[in-house]
């Protein structure tokens, strides 16, 4: 007879006390983003929100849009209930959705989190707007509704929101844990960041590559919602994100190890917001062995990085600078003068060799970092009143994870990223520009 208790999911239970100890300790943000990470894959058609210069956010937290119909969401997770302070905010919050949204507006939804259910004139105050806006279909979810939805999704879906189910807990430690052991795993252990938008990545992956470390809780999905979306569209998003990340790590070791298929713009950009102020350990994907893992041993391993094209000069002129960074391929001189016309030098790091089996070890990565940081020393040295650089990256996710880290917003001018396609004209189109405002 099995010793496995017999009528239940163990995977589900898993994730449902997961998505509890969440809905218990989050602040109102985040708990609008834990609906908001379930309601994208109940809808990819829900479009997220943000308050916007003085004209906020149309009293919408979100917003389905389809057939000329809108559904306006309204997100509340108070620490505590207040039913006066409860009932104007709802007054508020829908007689404003109903005159910025207008004859558009068929669904308003009221999504909360409470601890202990809703005071009682809030159940009465909703069925008289029901009868006041006619026209408008007045709803309500509970977290305990969302988790029903929640509860209908795949397995793959479920773990995109609430991380794989075993595994990826929370360290608990109990009292019989020596010193020794806490250290050795604290010292082990990392935040993981997954950002697969070009392809899923396999979790039992992930940690396989990372034992005999373990990861500090559920994985954070760095997954902007890119689609037909600007790409500084999708870098809020990001930010937002990797916000949440280090804000998570900030109460321990502040270690991430980051496992990206990206576009190039977006695995800078990654690198750019977690900065060279925390621990960051880039993992590669080999695509023959289908493995995250390093080998024990690289039989070849080229660290031997070459920079060129420096200005020999000083100058006080204002130019600009395209910056090429050639490891999986070289970078056509041609494609550079087509994507960035305007730059007066071309600065190029080069490995050896190129090859997209470049990258075989952590510490081509560790050594690429000085070079990358001495070359944009040397150009500000050299150029210190540069208006801007046009970097133009040919080389694995972990490198351009690695390029960010070194791009200091407040030591260089703004930093301009390119997307390669080989069908495109020009072959390196404009995608990111890099500044303080999308820093952390």
């Amino acid at each position: 007879m099995s010793a496995v208790p017999q009528g239940y999911d163990p995977v589900l239970l898993n994730h449902w006390l997961w998505y509890e100890y969440r809905c218990h300790v989050c602040t109102h943000s985040e708990f609008q983003v834990l609906f908001e990470s379930i309601i994208k894959r109940l809808d990819p058609r829900f479009v997220s929100i943000r308050p916007y210069g003085r004209i906020g956010d149309r009293k919408c937290d979100g917003l389905l849009f389809a057939e000329g119909e809108s559904t306006v969401f309204q997100v509340y997770s108070p620490d505590e209930i207040k039913q006066d302070d409860l009932i104007g905010k709802i007054e508020e919050d829908l007689a404003g959705a109903v005159h910025h949204w207008g004859d558009t507006l068929k669904r308003w939804v009221f999504v909360y989190n409470v601890r202990r259910g809703l005071p009682p004139d809030v159940g009465r105050l909703l069925l008289e707007k029901s009868a006041q806006y006619q026209g408008i279909e007045l709803d309500q979810w509970s977290s305990d509704a969302l988790w029903e939805r929640v509860k209908a999704l795949p397995l793959q879906t479920r773990a995109e929101i609430l991380g794989a189910p075993n595994g990826y807990e929370h360290l608990f430690f109990s009292p019989l844990t020596s010193d020794n052991e806490i250290r050795r795993q604290l010292e082990a252990g990392s935040f993981v960041l997954v950002q697969d938008l070009l392809a899923p990545i396999d979790l039992g992956a992930i940690a396989k590559a990372l034992a005999p470390g373990a990861p500090f809780g559920a994985p954070f999905f760095v997954r902007p919602v890119c689609g037909d979306l600007p790409w500084t569209s999708a870098a809020d998003q990001q930010r937002e994100i990797v916000r949440e990340a280090l804000e998570r790590g900030r109460g321990l070791v502040p270690r991430f190890s980051v496992f990206s298929l990206a576009p190039i713009p977006l695995a800078v950009h990654l690198g750019f917001l977690l900065s060279d102020r925390v621990e960051v350990n880039c993992y590669q994907h080999d695509r023959d062995k289908r493995t995250w893992r390093w080998p024990a041993r690289s039989a070849r391993c080229d660290t031997a990085f070459t920079v060129s094209g420096l200005p020999d000069r000083w100058t006080s002129d204002p130019a600009e600078v395209a910056i090429s960074i050639a490891l999986s391929d070289r970078v056509n001189r041609e494609d550079i003068r087509e994507g960035a016309p305007d730059a007066a030098f071309h600065v190029t790091i080069m490995v050896s060799e190129p090859d997209v089996m470049w990258l075989r070890s952590p510490r081509q990565l560790r050594e690429l970092t000085p070079v990358i940081r001495s070359t944009l020393a040397a150009v500000r040295a050299k150029l210190p009143r540069a208006r801007a650089l046009h970097v133009f990256y040919a080389g694995p996710t972990g490198g351009a994870v690695v390029l960010g880290q070194a791009i200091n917003p407040r030591m260089n001018p703004v930093v301009h990223l390119y997307e390669y396609s080989r069908q495109a004209s020009p072959r390196y189109r404009l995608a990111l520009t890099l500044t303080e405002e999308l820093a952390v």
